[in-house]
Formats: C-alpha cells, structure tokens, sequence
C-alpha cells in the first residue's frame, strides 16, 4: 500500500465517524437529568429506595444514596412516572412529573401497612364477590372483590387514615373510616336494597316521539317484567348498586335491548323502539266477476302508501303502484288468484276469487244439493210418502165409492 492510498483511507475513515460524533452528542442534548430526593413523612431521607422512572417509550432505575437522593437520565419534555420500592416504605401511587426539565422533585413515601377487609351482611353471614374499595388522600388505593369466604387482602399499603365503601349488586353499600397502622383486619357489614326504575318507552317515527303502550320491559337478572299504560310507562322495583340489561318487546315492533344503571337512587331509562317494517296489501273485494277488476293497495308498517313496488297476479307482473299506492288490476279468468307484491326484502300477497257473471256461488251448489235430497224423502206437497202414481190411484178409489152410494 502506497503513502497516497494510506492518505485517502484515513480521509474515509475520519468522515464516516463524524456523523456518528454528532448523533451521540445530540442525542446527549435530548436527555435531562431529573435529581430525586425520597423522604419519609417526618421529613427524613430514605437511603437505599430503588426508584424506577418511567416513561412512553422506556424506564430507567436507580437506588437512593443516604441522603436520600438519586439521579436519573430522562427524555426533555416527557411525562414521567416515579415508583418507589423500598424494605420499609412503600407509596401507593407512582409521583408524576410532567414536561420533564432540568429539575428536582422531592418523593414523599410512608411506613408499609396491610388492610384484611371481611364483608358481612346484616346475619353476619359473609358476602362474596363483594367489591371493597380503599380511599387515600383522593385517591384509589383498593378497588377488588372479596374471595368466596367475604375477605380480601389488600396488598402492601401506605400507613394512614382510609375510607373504606363496600358494596354489592342488589346490597346497599357501607362507608367508613379505618386507620392503618400496621397489618389490621377490619370487619364491615352491607344490607340488600331496591329502588324504583320508572321506564318511559316512546315511538320515535313521530315528531315528537308518540308514547307505545302495551310494550313489556323484561330484565332476566331479576327476573321481572312489566308492561307500559297508555302513557308508554312503566315501574319496577330493581336491586340497588347494579347494571340490569333490559329487553323491550311488543308484537310488530323490533326488539331493543338497554342497559340500566342503578345506584342507591330511584332511576329511569328512556327507550325508543320502532315498528317493524313491513309491506301491507289491501285489495277491494275478495270476490269480483270475471273481466271485473280490483283495486290493490300497498302500505309500509305505519300505513304510508307505497309507490312503485311492482304487483304480480298468478306470478305474473301487471304493473306499479301509483303515488297513492294503488293499482287497478283487470282478472279475466274465473277462479282463485293470487296477487302478490315484494319491495326492498319485504313482500305481501292476498287470493281473490273471480265468478263468471250469474253463475251459481257456492251457497248456491250446497242448497240445490240439499233441496235433492229432500226430494228424495218427501212427496211433492200431497202427503207424507205419496207419489203421482198413488195420488191417482187414490182418486179413482174415492169415486168408485162414490158411485155405488148412488
């Protein structure tokens, strides 16, 4: 290798390192340090707490010298979340630090403690799947559900004053004031309860929305159901501290389904429900006379007419509804036909019977029938069982009588 190609390799090589020089300096520009003090509540400062920064993107940790200080890296501008561990102390929520700049924040935390929460009801008999709630200083310490026996353990906690609520679907829930010390058990008692949901089901076709009466409100949880008056409502008494899912139904109308929540106050649930679409036929007569014709009339399922859907007779289409949604129809053959209609999914169809003109109806048939059998068993008006044939018989007899008196 010659002293000219040694020359341009050192050149190359000093030029491709300075893009990686100037990424590591800004990316050093981008980074602030966040210096963290952690003390406890009687102003003392925690050595060897294991901080944990965390942000979109990444965490950081590191431990507290004896003053109680430590010093972490973190991205300018970021929202950072700083959790503490630490064999004596404990916080229960991460301290926020918002738009992260070159700063100092002072973390409070407290001596641990420990919470056994058992709910009762009024017999003391315990309550599963309670939810048991644990309030500090405005916020949500403890928000879990007792095990099968009415109890839960609360984690590793702050020391201090708490409000403790319990409560349950259909039980009225129970609020006080507990003060952790150490590992304490505390026992709290819940009753079942109801209040009235009122339930107001409308018809929303209408401007303004018309009352449905006659709708029944079912809520299988309970279960119970009801029907709505004329005013389209209807009451119920529902368990307190519960979401009931409810079903609205009435026939020719679609099904809704809601969802109510109830707290330990008498509620209600607005509802609108609509009637289910249809195509409605009417015709004019269900008996004409052949080469006669009959009007058909289509409507939706709250009686607008409905124009141009297409009409068939015996499957054959003979033409549209007009704005009105009628339709003259001309049936020319004698007998039963069928008439039928389908628009947008929905259809309808009714049979109307064609006569040919003076010809015999049914009713007709049936009493010359009867009158042939009558005939069969009676005489024409002479008597009871006498023919023509004895009649005559019977009238020479009476003069031959006749003669010999003379």
């Amino acid at each position: 290798m010659n002293r000219t190609t040694t020359l341009l390799l050192a050149v190359v090589v000093v030029v491709a390192a300075v893009p990686a020089v100037t990424t590591a300096e800004r990316t050093q520009s981008d980074l602030v340090t966040l210096t963290v003090t952690v003390e406890n509540e009687a102003d003392m400062a925690v050595g060897g707490a294991t901080l944990t920064a965390s942000w979109d993107g990444g965490n950081r940790t590191a431990t507290t010298a004896s003053n109680g200080q430590a010093l972490i890296d973190v991205p300018r501008g970021a929202d950072v979340d700083i959790s503490v561990q630490s064999d004596e102390y404990v916080r229960n929520t991460p301290y926020e630090v918002d738009n992260v700049g070159q700063e100092s924040v002072t973390v409070t935390v407290a001596e641990k403690g420990t919470a056994e929460v058992q709910v009762r009801d009024r017999s003391g008999v315990p309550v599963n799947n309670a939810i048991v709630q644990l309030f500090h200083d405005g916020e949500t310490v403890v928000n879990a559900r007792t095990n099968s026996n009415g109890v839960h353990q609360s984690g590793t906690i702050e020391q201090g004053e708490y409000t403790l609520r319990a409560f349950k679907s259909g039980y009225k829930s129970n609020g006080t004031t507990i003060d952790v010390d150490g590992d304490v058990s505390i026992t709290t008692r819940i009753q079942t309860g109801s209040v009235i949901a009122t339930f107001e089901v409308r018809d929303d076709h209408f401007d303004p929305a018309e009352p449905v009466e006659g709708a029944s409100i079912s809520i299988p949880a309970i279960p119970t159901s009801t029907t709505t008056l004329a005013d389209g409502e209807a009451t119920a008494s529902v368990p307190v501290n519960s979401d009931l899912k409810v079903s609205i139904t009435k026939e020719g109308y679609e099904t809704v389904n809601e969802t109510l929540e109830v707290d330990e106050r008498d509620t209600s649930l607005d509802a609108t429900i609509r009637k289910t679409e249809a195509l409605n036929m009417a015709i004019s007569d269900a008996q004409i006379l052949a080469n006669g014709s009959i009007r058909v009339t289509l409507t939706n399922e709250y009686g607008t007419p409905q124009e141009g859907v297409p009409v068939t007779l015996d499957g054959e289409e003979v033409g549209e509804t007009d704005e009105s949604g009628e339709l003259e129809i001309r049936i020319a053959d004698p007998g039963e036909h069928t008439i039928s209609a389908e628009s947008e999914g929905l259809s309808d169809s009714s049979t109307v019977e064609a006569v040919r003109p003076g010809g015999p109806t049914t009713e007709d048939t049936a009493t010359e029938v009867e009158t042939t059998d009558d005939e069969s068993t009676t005489s024409s008006g002479i008597g009871p069982g006498f023919t023509p044939v004895a009649a005559v018989v019977a009238a020479l007899l009476a003069a031959l009588v006749l003669r010999r008196r003379a």
